[in-house]
């Protein structure tokens, strides 16, 4: 998990983180429609509803068992997508993107009309950068939207670091947190404006998928530059707890800093926050399941962009620029990629079962409270005389009884839970293996800057 989005290397994580027409089909052929006045192909008779055939009726059944037959490839085509999709590889905007796409036309006038609305975001730590997002004015009082994981840069930082928000004329201004969705990875912001600011209106409604849209982001080394795309899917599962789900799915090419940037339609309206890409989008599942060619789409197999949706009747929206505070429950410790233990991979002993390792332990939180300890290393004295080294650390390898492999096994579960739940970890350290009880509490109260 990448919590900022400028370095290239993957900092430490923690487990708080870390259709128009109703009468056409797909095709456009209208849907056969029974007929009034006794006319057309299928004319009623008698109290029974019986039924007299007329010349034409022999071709609609036909047509009926071809639409049934579509029907039933179609279903199977979702059953055996869903089942044969391997696990989805998602990063909070980070990796190797294709090829920006420059938008033209109606996107290109949006882009023009968007681009003074929207902000380099720093989280700076006595005056070094520490990590660069993107976000936006919602209101001419200075009120912004960015995704959430840009807010909490600061965690990884060694010092409280402060974010600041720039503009396309390079004026700064200090900002303060007003609400957020950790679930959803959104939150608003206030910037300490002294004027009125231009500001991107949200959309009415989402866009459908085909429809044309250009994110603006401060990736790559540019200032608020235009990443044009398309929509390719709604309502998209990410398969992962800690990244959002029922998002709008995009080809516009996304690298780190372009995350909490706004993603604008041809009208110079917001529909989305930028939030995560994937590089294995097939692997993702939307609320409803068509096949791309049917649509006249066609989805790319390495690499997809995904973004929170905004709209003016958006209770998301509402509620964070309210001042609502979702937060998610963490046990307290961080987490490092690659530090899930497997017994019968890893060099070091370090017990009989799998899970992830405790990287370090965050002081005065639940984990701290009920006695884990994090990685280190220790001194050996072997019977011959010599001095080893040898890595200890506690090993999580399950949550109330519910095995974790995983790290991100681990963070599911904790996310299924609720603030202030008291769980059963069940822990290892070398061949010791015992059970302590903790309560969850809120990220942002455990981690620093969070």
């Amino acid at each position: 998990m990448e919590p900022i989005d400028e370095p290239e290397n993957n900092p430490a994580g923690d487990e708080g983180l870390v259709t128009e027409g109703e009468n056409e089909r797909a095709g456009g052929e209208p849907l056969p429609q029974q007929a009034e006045g006794g006319s057309g192909d299928l004319v009623g008779s008698g109290d029974l509803g019986e039924m007299v055939q007329s010349p034409g009726s022999t071709r609609l059944r036909q047509v009926r068992v071809i639409t049934w037959l579509l029907l039933g490839v179609l279903a199977l085509a979702a059953i055996l997508g869903n089942q044969l999709r391997p696990e989805p590889k998602l990063v909070h905007v980070t990796g190797l993107p294709p090829v920006i796409e420059a938008p033209t036309g109606s996107l290109l006038n949006a882009f023009e009309r968007a681009r003074d609305a929207t902000v380099r975001l720093e989280a700076r730590c006595r005056n070094v950068v520490m990590g660069v997002g993107t976000g936006f004015f919602v209101s001419e009082d200075g009120l912004l939207l960015t995704a959430y994981h840009v807010v909490t840069a600061e965690e990884t930082s060694l010092c409280r670091a402060h974010l600041v928000a720039i503009t396309t004329d390079h004026l700064e201004y200090s900002v303060e947190l007003v609400g957020f969705d950790a679930y959803m990875d959104l939150a608003a912001l206030k910037a300490n404006v002294t004027t009125l600011v231009p500001y991107i209106p949200l959309a009415s409604r989402l866009p459908t998928p085909g429809t044309g849209v250009v994110a603006i982001g401060n990736s790559r080394d540019d200032f608020m530059g235009a990443r044009a795309g398309r929509v390719t899917r709604l309502g998209v599962h990410a398969g992962r707890a800690d990244f959002a789900d029922d998002t709008i799915e995009l080809t516009n090419s996304l690298a780190p800093g372009d995350s909490g940037g706004p993603v604008v339609n041809g009208r110079g309206e917001a529909v989305g926050v930028v939030s995560y890409i994937s590089f294995n989008p097939a692997a993702m599942s939307a609320q409803s399941y068509v096949p791309p060619f049917l649509q006249g789409l066609s989805l790319t197999r390495d690499f997809a962009g995904y973004a929170v949706p905004v709209t003016q009747r958006s209770d998301l929206v509402t509620a964070v620029m309210a001042g609502h505070r979702r937060d998610v429950p963490v046990v307290g410790f961080r987490w490092q990629e690659g530090m899930d233990y497997d017994p019968t991979a890893s060099p070091h002993y370090l017990g009989a079962r799998p899970g992830p390792i405790v990287d370090t332990v965050e002081a005065g939180g639940p984990a701290d409270l009920a006695g884990l300890q994090g990685l280190r290393q220790t001194t050996i004295s072997n019977p011959d005389g010599t001095v080893s080294l040898e890595l200890v650390g506690d090993v999580i390898v399950a949550v109330d009884g519910t095995p974790t492999p995983t790290f991100y096994d681990l963070l599911a579960v904790i996310r299924g839970k609720s603030i202030g739940d008291v769980v059963t970890l069940t822990v290892q350290r070398g061949n010791a293996t015992f059970r302590v009880e903790l309560e969850l509490l809120p990220r942002s109260s455990v981690f620093a800057g969070g």
